[in-house]
């Protein structure tokens, strides 16, 4: 029988290590709620840099690690009731949850990114049929999204790491949609006005997850897991060595 490595066998289940890192990315989330990026338009509440740690929570921990941490970072948030808590209430905290979800299924599995892919692709037939009139423009970051899926799924190192980024961002975005769509009502020519800053909060999101991702790969490596390939399809290989 092959020799699998000690560390490799252990990533079947939460370590040590992937806990301390889930508890401190929970409290950084926190934080970062309390940054305001843009006022939300209809309502005093804010986008946050909390955007940022989406993508980053995604790809440092394997989706059910990710979706916890968030899960805890977002109770902080509707207890100090920032962020998009204010608008939308407890249906906002899915908002972030769902994203580091889906985001990490992209990072950690080679067929992952086709979860988000088919997400946004259901959020922009969503807002053609429901948004009412709602400018085709807010549309753009979805067609890149639906278009680059090939070249997502080939490349690798930090054009990768960027298009995960983005698929991640733009998971946020399609449930930030459909709750504004479904519970706020906002239909029509609105749509024209938020697209601007739509745009801009994506594209921090995305630029500013990947240059962190970029940075923690360069200088920690595999310690905050984020080697290639993924570990979690590793471990699939292992089961199969074993018998």
């Amino acid at each position: 029988m092959e020799t699998i490595p000690e560390s490799i066998l252990r990533r079947t289940g939460p370590t040590t290590k992937e806990l301390s890192l889930a508890s401190g990315l929970a409290a950084v989330y926190v934080v970062s709620s309390f940054l305001p990026l843009t006022p939300f338009i209809g309502g005093p509440a804010f986008i946050t840099i909390a955007i940022v740690m989406v993508p980053v929570i995604a790809a440092l921990l394997r989706p059910l690690m990710a979706t916890l941490t968030v899960g805890v970072g977002t109770l902080g948030m509707a207890l100090a009731q920032t962020g998009l808590f204010q608008v939308f209430g407890f249906p906002g905290l899915l908002i972030p949850v769902g994203a580091v979800a889906l985001g990490s299924l992209a990072f950690h599995y080679r067929w992952g990114p086709i979860v988000p892919w088919v997400y946004v692709l259901i959020g922009a037939i969503y807002y053609l049929l429901y948004s009412m009139g709602g400018t085709y423009f807010w549309l753009i970051p979805y067609a890149l999204v639906i278009l680059a899926l090939p070249v997502v799924l080939r490349v690798k190192g930090t054009y990768r790491v960027g298009g995960l980024a983005l698929y991640t961002a733009m998971s946020e975005q399609v449930t930030m949609n459909i709750l504004s769509i479904a519970l706020l009502g906002l239909v029509g020519p609105v749509w024209s006005v938020i697209t601007p800053f739509m745009f801009s909060e994506r594209a921090l999101a995305t630029l500013g997850g990947t240059l962190i991702i970029v940075a923690l790969k360069s200088r920690l490596g595999s310690w905050v897991g984020l080697e290639e390939p993924s570990l979690v399809e590793v471990n699939s290989r292992v089961c199969v060595l074993q018998q």
